[in-house]
């Protein structure tokens, strides 16, 4: 689903090498957001894309879980994030060689 909005630039600080943008689209929050300026030979147009808000309009029509407060967990470093829901579950694949045989083996996980 493409969300279709308009931009203002509404602030320049070229000392501080950023401006505000706000970003508006029917049926969805108006938002101010800092972006910085383009850089020489850069297009305006390429640095509004990069901030465009449209994947935050999409996860705000999204139902929520609510976690119990006080909820604490400790994450090992170095294990990818990789969402899981009911909608879309990713598939990947993990090639592992089999010593004895040679033979290789795929392991699907979902």
């Amino acid at each position: 689903m493409s969300i279709e909005y308009t931009y203002t630039v509404i602030k320049v600080d070229e000392a501080a090498r950023c401006m505000e943008v706000v970003y508006t689209a029917i049926g969805h929050q108006t938002l101010h957001i800092g972006a910085r300026l383009p850089f020489e030979g850069e297009l305006l147009e390429d640095v509004i894309r990069q901030y465009e808000p449209t994947q935050y309009w999409r996860e705000q029509q999204r139902s929520v879980t609510v976690p119990l407060e006080g909820t604490t967990n400790t994450l090992p470093p170095g294990i990818p994030f990789i969402p899981k829901t009911a909608v879309e579950a990713p598939v990947f694949s993990t090639i592992f060689p089999t010593p004895a045989t040679g033979a290789i083996d795929i392991t699907t996980f979902e």
